[in-house]
């Protein structure tokens, strides 16, 4: 392991900003990454997803700072997106249009060079750095997408963030920072996909305020290269009465963690974590949740369901912690797994830490398989195997998918499930 952290702390080295307080925060990351190091199975909260095959390769970041010229299509059912060719805004797509007024999507490096002051306020408040992979993000802090609502304002259509990767070898770095004023609404998709076959790594974080009274619907889509390997969190603080939602949707990368932290701060604050992964042979997933409730009369939901065939393998690890002072709180999480094959493996475990005495909490886990009494019955009725296992698996999901509120992208989320298991 010394030799790939030697290797990564030189890049952090050589990401050193110009600018003095940035230069600061990203020097004391890397004090942090030289101190947690990468995550080993010793650790409980990596004990399921070994980081051997990772750190076997070694990922330099992009050679060039020069934007592409081009974008990348993105397949998403909306008609506008930014888009993010290995880790840069293409030169075509400086900004979105059409956004209300005050409403500001930029990239992170040009609000570097623009609004620097502004931003230091923010970045870096939010995450927490538990391991290795946060540490070394926050040391390289280049790239990612800086979403600002004003107060008051409602975006209509989502604002989609299409990454795109082609370069093997290749190690981005990605801090998006999403900022909900008090009262504003809207809806972020984080799309990443990745040329097929292509070893590569992602290891991204977003950082997001809700303050008091907003609504941020955010969607994370993960259909990364299945050579790809994808390290992303999702950090959010919550204001008074504010409400986050997480859709999660993963289907691509060789291995991929996927984790969520949530600190419900001020009275009223609502969250809902709804995901679903799907992966395949050779593929292993994991997703990691955790909700601090700190304050009283506030409410999260979890539900986390997965889809394993082949020899592929699923991790499942929610966490909700309920302090001493937060009474009144209202806390669910459910993880349910479907194994399609007897090869495929999955450990869940959803745990709940409460210190209150007045609330109402609930925790539960189950992997099962198709019901053979339900495809007989399906048999009988003149439906043959494949497609009677298709209805029983959609009909795994539809909860879920009824959890989105955009129906035109749950549609499509159903359509790539049916693509998934041809």
């Amino acid at each position: 392991m010394s030799e790939a952290l030697d290797f990564y702390q030189q890049q952090a080295r050589e990401s050193l900003s110009d600018i003095p307080w940035l230069a600061e925060l990203q020097k004391k990351a890397l004090g942090d990454f030289e101190h947690y190091a990468f995550p080993g199975k010793k650790q409980e909260d990596w004990k399921y997803t070994a980081m051997d095959t990772f750190l076997k390769e070694r990922f330099s970041r992009p050679v060039s700072n020069e934007r592409p010229e081009s974008d990348v299509p993105c397949d998403l059912p909306y008609p506008q997106s930014l888009t993010l060719v290995n880790g840069r805004v293409s030169d075509s797509q400086k900004e979105m249009a059409g956004l209300p007024d005050g409403v500001l999507v930029m990239s992170l490096a040009r609000v570097f060079q623009e609004k620097p002051e502004w931003i230091q306020s923010y970045l870096g408040s939010v995450l927490r750095h538990e391991h290795g992979f946060h540490a070394l993000n926050s040391a390289i802090l280049t790239a990612g997408v800086v979403i600002y609502i004003p107060k008051g304002v409602r975006v209509a259509d989502p604002i989609v963030l299409h990454h795109w990767q082609d370069q093997a070898s290749q190690a981005v770095y990605l801090r998006h920072v999403i900022i909900a004023e008090e009262g504003s609404e809207a809806t972020v998709i984080e799309h990443y996909q990745g040329a097929d076959g292509c070893a590569y790594f992602t290891n991204t974080v977003s950082e997001i305020w809700v303050a008091a009274e907003a609504r941020l619907v955010h969607y994370k889509i993960q259909r990364e290269s299945k050579a790809a390997f994808h390290i992303g969190h999702l950090a959010v603080r919550q204001k008074h009465a504010g409400q986050f939602e997480s859709h999660s949707f993963s289907l691509g990368g060789r291995l991929v963690r996927s984790d969520i932290s949530i600190a419900l701060e001020e009275e009223g604050a609502r969250s809902l974590m709804n995901g679903l992964y799907m992966p395949e042979d050779g593929q292993h997933i994991d997703h990691h949740t955790t909700v601090r409730h700190l304050v009283p009369g506030c409410r999260s939901e979890q539900d986390y369901k997965g889809i394993l065939t082949g020899r592929s393998r699923a991790v499942f690890n929610g966490k909700v912690i309920v302090a001493r002072d937060a009474q009144h709180t209202e806390a669910h999480q459910q993880n349910k797994n479907l194994l399609l094959s007897d090869k495929a493996e999955v450990d869940t475990k959803p745990q709940l830490e409460i210190f209150a005495d007045d609330v109402i909490c609930s925790h539960g886990a189950t992997v099962g398989q198709l019901d053979e009494d339900a495809l007989f019955y399906l048999a009988s009725r003149g439906i043959e195997r494949p497609q009677a296992t298709g209805f029983l698996i959609h009909a795994f999901a539809a909860d879920n998918l009824r959890l989105i509120p955009d129906r035109v992208l749950s549609e499509w989320m159903a359509a790539q499930i049916g693509q998934q298991l041809r």
